[in-house]
């Protein structure tokens, strides 16, 4: 018998947890009657889409293939990076390779024991695509707020718009799109007859760190309407009898960019032929944020040598890390596998701006450099810095634990444990979160180094039973001004 009847999902993109008290009444107040998972992280890189997907599937990106937001597959996408919040890119890698995700979701799970799936999505339209990448197959549905065009269910924007009116416009902070949200999760998802798993995606408050900075008064302000947004769904679930687990999280949270670097410039400056926009001509291809790939489109391993010589040499980057087949041969590099990586989709080279966790001006921990993405000043996320990874996770069961509990657990175990809940069989990496019992794995950490010359690198990670997890790292050492570029 399932533990429970219904899980309902609520994510809100980029929130810090320490960017809850003060804010967010509801979810303090939720939080209090709950399980809250203290040491909880996200995945490398930490961006969105493959937050996303790690958290749909239970599986890290050397397992699901999203290998970061953006990268460079020419044979589908010629002349710039294959985009994953491109809902056209993302067909079109599924024409060519036949899968988009190379792993099982929760959805297959839940469709392959009769039961529903059901999204109301506001982010980016591939992030809606991601979140159930076989949800028209699966019988299922996902809303997405970006309309018909943007979703595999376009029968589900109808719907909502039938229910709730025009679609909203995409103005930053996005109350619109939140007011939208509540709106159609409370008409299609909420009701008695909804999904077996309903699942709400608010922008709030990553689209707005973006923009304004995290500490901003704009992102105190729509955080706390993401908050009201919470506390509707607290009251609408409230009303129906029946065992529901609620759960709150994140997919990655945030630091402040202090310095921006223009790398395809720097790296053309020094002699080598690379671009964010490859051509014939520009044989590395580059992709953009606070942390990026290097890829050699003709396989010369001359150049990514080359490359990743440079990179080492500079003082603004953070880490350097290298695909395993190659790693020996570039000392100073991790590899990939270290940061669970290492899909045939990755590059031969990842590599992360310097970070730092001192204080922005607003008195929020933790800075980076930039390539590009956001307004300098704004925030940015990707890397490997603490504040980054730190996600938010909250869980509420019928007779479950209540607490903070400082046992790490990370993305890709909330898709088991929701299937645990409901007694749907789920074969993923991550494990099942103890929600009824304290938990009995045994927990270790790990630091490991390497550098060359003046470059030297460090990571840590986590061990939790058979999982391992990131914790942070970066540039050694670890502390002190960023560079001034």
């Amino acid at each position: 018998m399932s533990k429970v009847d219904r899980a309902v999902i609520v994510v809100f993109d980029g929130l810090r947890p320490d960017r809850i008290a003060g804010l967010m009444p509801n979810l303090e107040a939720f939080a209090q009657e709950s399980l809250w998972f203290t040491e909880a992280r996200s995945v490398f890189p930490s961006m969105t889409r493959v937050a996303t997907t790690s958290f749909a599937t239970g599986d890290w990106p050397a397992r699901h293939g999203i290998v970061n937001n953006a990268f460079h597959r020419p044979q589908i996408v010629k002349g710039e990076p294959l985009d994953t919040s491109n809902f056209d890119h993302l067909a079109r890698l599924k024409a060519a390779e036949e899968a988009v995700v190379t792993t099982t979701s929760l959805g297959q799970a839940l469709a392959r024991a009769g039961l529903r799936m059901g999204a109301v999505h506001c982010g980016s339209a591939g992030s809606a695509y991601l979140v159930n990448h076989e949800v028209a197959s699966n019988g299922q549905w996902t809303f997405s707020v970006h309309g018909e065009a943007a979703t595999q269910t376009p029968e589900a924007v109808r719907e909502a718009i039938a229910r709730c009116g025009p679609l909203p416009g995409h103005a930053v902070p996005k109350y619109e799109t939140l007011s939208y949200a509540a709106r159609a999760f409370s008409e299609m998802a909420l009701g008695p007859d909804g999904p077996d798993v309903a699942l709400m995606w608010l922008p709030e408050p990553d689209t707005t760190y973006h923009q304004f900075g995290i500490g901003s008064a704009q992102a105190q302000a729509v955080t706390r309407a993401a908050d009201d947004v919470f506390g509707m769904v607290l009251e609408q679930v409230a009303k129906h009898d029946g065992r529901t687990a609620v759960i709150a999280m994140s997919d990655h949270g945030q630091i402040t960019t202090t310095f921006q670097t223009d790398i395809t410039a720097e790296m053309q400056a020094a002699g080598l032929p690379a671009s964010h926009r490859p051509d014939d001509t520009h044989r590395l291809a580059l992709t953009r944020g606070n942390m990026g790939e290097v890829r050699s489109l003709d396989g010369d391993h001359g150049l990514i040598d080359a490359a990743c010589a440079w990179l080492m040499s500079r003082d603004d980057i953070g880490m350097v890390f290298a695909r395993d087949d190659i790693a020996d041969s570039l000392p100073g590099t991790l590899p990939m596998s270290l940061v669970n990586q290492g899909h045939p989709r990755a590059p031969e080279l990842f590599f992360l701006m310097r970070a730092s966790d001192a204080p922005d001006g607003h008195g929020v921990k933790g800075t980076c450099g930039l390539i590009a993405g956001v307004p300098l000043g704004g925030g940015m996320h990707g890397g490997l810095n603490r504040y980054e990874l730190k996600t938010t996770l909250i869980m509420r069961t019928p007779g479950g634990r209540q607490g903070k509990d400082p046992c790490p657990a990370a993305l890709v175990d909330i898709a088991p444990t929701v299937c645990d809940l409901l007694d749907v069989p789920f074969e993923a990496t991550g494990r099942i979160l103890p929600l009824f019992e304290p938990d009995k794995a045994t927990v270790g950490t790990e630091t490991l180094s390497t550098g060359c010359g003046a470059f030297r690198q460090v990571l840590h990670r986590i061990h939790v039973g058979n999982s391992v997890l990131i914790d942070h790292g970066g540039r050694a050492p670890e502390t002190g001004p960023l560079p001034a570029v």
